[in-house]
């Protein structure tokens, strides 16, 4: 259903390109939908009629309908990744294109933006994905090692007689979070240095005028150290430090943006998942030699509501059938239920799971992991596959590594950050996600939310001993955290003792397996908390609101 503002949009005038003319264009944008094609829920088996690609779909088809040759379609990244069928598009059911590519082909997208998600299944397995596309996906700051693109930087298109060039770039954090499957390979630098470079080219190969695509965050601190790597978001810079642009859609943040300007460029950003649609109206005249955007506007049309395409439908049937016979794949059953509802506030069986399956495969003293959804369970019954991925979403692989007791202490500190406590208030912080907090086992340990940040984890022992700056420890941990992602920079450089590339999902798939039974009892341990009591209930509290942050 059309809202007042979407309605605007669709009431674009049709005309001839010449001197004086005006044309309005209208650039429809979606972003972050990581492999939701449809609105149906792999996890729960249920719909969601909130979202989807195929819902945003319906949209683009109106949009497109009543502005003929007026409509340019571009995503600004993380596609490929996030759900189960993007995973057994690239781990199991390889033949054929791509669903999400697909899709996007169904849909007739102009460009797409590399999201830094892309990366997560390494390079060959990417390659081959967008070699389906009928679309090119753009990366304006990433280079082969010898030099050479490893993606075009821009694309010109022309819509009612105006030549648009689409400006594309990608997240430096890649660098960071999958570098062991980039390093010698390709190379992520700088978003604005690049852009700059890009939109010279394209002017030169006769662009009227230029809009930016880019997977990365509107502005503020980048979750990594910044050192050697260039910033995670810097869309508001580039709206200010980039010559020529007029519009900068964006991503990567999973929030949205309808109509914001800076410096006289207009920047959206369409909701994650598919849950709308970012169209950016840009009214363009004719001023003899070159054309002029002359007005600017941008609105958000949301998914609910709209119909699934039955272009898009049909394009993902396979995907979608596998993705469900995957995810419906029982893996072993338990006789009681376990919940993750209060892992961000003392030990769990479900995360003690984990965290014993990850020392278990790698011989660690320590291991550690994040709820990544504090709703996730095991009911009594069956253990699907599905109920795994709900439990571990990501495509983390395993490695272990050496650190100090400083540096334990340190990651540990970290983690408690995650706690805003004012007075007899406790809440998340709202700037760190909650993928962030880390719990560790093989270590006993309290987090005094009386203490300030940065001085809050007391008694840390390790086998029983007080553990000392100079100590050393083996610990298991996903990829992300081991490259310093989240605000872990300080392991970044610590000596890894294990990396054979096993996704942790599939080692927690096969220890269920192996089991074939599951027991709360089997993962007992109680190791770490939050004190006091008064204030760890209170932050139980603040995470059951509203159903609780993910």
């Amino acid at each position: 259903m059309w809202s007042a503002a979407g309605a605007l949009l669709l009431a674009l005038p049709t005309r001839m390109p010449a001197q004086g003319t005006v044309v309005d264009l209208v650039i429809a944008a979606t972003t972050d939908v990581h492999g939701r094609l449809r609105g149906y829920d792999y996890f729960t088996g249920r719909d969601d009629a909130r979202r989807g690609l195929a819902r945003a779909a319906t949209i683009v088809d109106s949009v497109r309908s009543a502005n003929p040759d007026r409509v340019i379609l571009v995503d600004a990244g993380d596609l490929l990744q996030g759900n189960p069928l993007t995973y057994v598009a690239a781990r199991r059911d390889t033949a054929g294109p791509h669903p999400v590519i697909a899709a996007m082909n169904a849909m007739r997208y102009d460009a797409a933006a590399l999201g830094n998600h892309e990366f997560n299944y390494g390079l060959p397995t990417l390659e081959r994905a967008l070699a389906s596309a009928s679309f090119p996906f753009l990366a304006a700051n990433a280079r082969r090692a010898d030099g050479s693109r490893f993606l075009p930087a821009y694309r010109i298109v022309e819509r009612g007689g105006v030549r648009v060039g689409i400006l594309g770039a990608t997240n430096p954090g890649s660098m960071v979070w999958d570098r062991d499957l980039l390093r010698g390979r390709v190379t992520i630098g700088d978003i604005v240095t690049s852009l700059k470079a890009a939109a010279i080219e394209a002017r030169e190969a006769g662009a009227d005028i230029l809009i930016v695509v880019v997977h990365a965050g509107l502005d503020g601190a980048s979750t990594y150290d910044t050192t050697n790597v260039a910033s995670e978001n810097p869309s508001a810079r580039i709206a200010m430090d980039v010559p020529g642009i007029d519009l900068v859609v964006y991503g990567h943040s999973h929030r949205e943006m309808a109509d914001t300007s800076i410096g006289g460029v207009l920047l959206v950003q369409a909701k994650n998942f598919g849950e709308s649609v970012a169209l950016a109206r840009l009214t363009v005249q004719n001023r003899g030699q070159r054309w002029s955007v002359i007005a600017k506007r941008g609105v958000l049309v949301r998914s609910a509501g709209h119909a699934e395409s039955p272009a898009v439908v049909a394009a993902t049937a396979r995907g979608h059938a596998a993705a469900i016979a995957y995810a419906n794949t029982v893996v072993g059953r338990t006789e009681s239920a376990w919940n993750a509802d209060s892992a961000r506030v003392g030990a769990t069986a479900l995360m003690n799971f984990i965290l014993e399956v990850e020392r278990k495969v790698t011989g660690a003293d320590l291991a550690s992991t994040a709820a990544f959804d504090l709703g996730a369970a095991l009911p009594a019954g069956p253990i699907t596959v599905a109920q795994m991925a709900k439990l571990y979403p990501y495509d983390n692989t395993l490695r272990a590594i050496r650190i100090t007791g400083a540096q334990l202490k340190q990651y540990l500190e970290q983690s408690a950050r995650y706690w805003e406590v004012r007075g007899d208030t406790v809440r998340p912080d709202p700037n760190i996600p909650g993928f962030n907090f880390d719990m560790v086992a093989g270590a006993d340990y309290e987090i005094d939310l009386r203490r300030p940040v940065g001085d809050r984890v007391v008694g840390l022992r390790v086998r029983g001993k007080a553990v000392r700056p100079t100590d050393t420890f083996t610990m298991a941990l996903n990829n992300y955290r081991a490259g310093g992602g989240g605000g872990y920079g300080f392991i970044a450089t610590a000596p890894v003792l294990y990396d054979q590339q096993r996704e942790i999902r599939d080692l927690l798939i096969e220890e269920a397996q192996r089991r074939g039974v599951l027991r709360p009892a089997d993962f007992g341990a109680r190791n770490w908390r939050l004190t006091p009591g008064s204030l760890a209930a209170a932050a139980y509290a603040s995470t059951r609101r509203d159903g609780g942050p993910r």
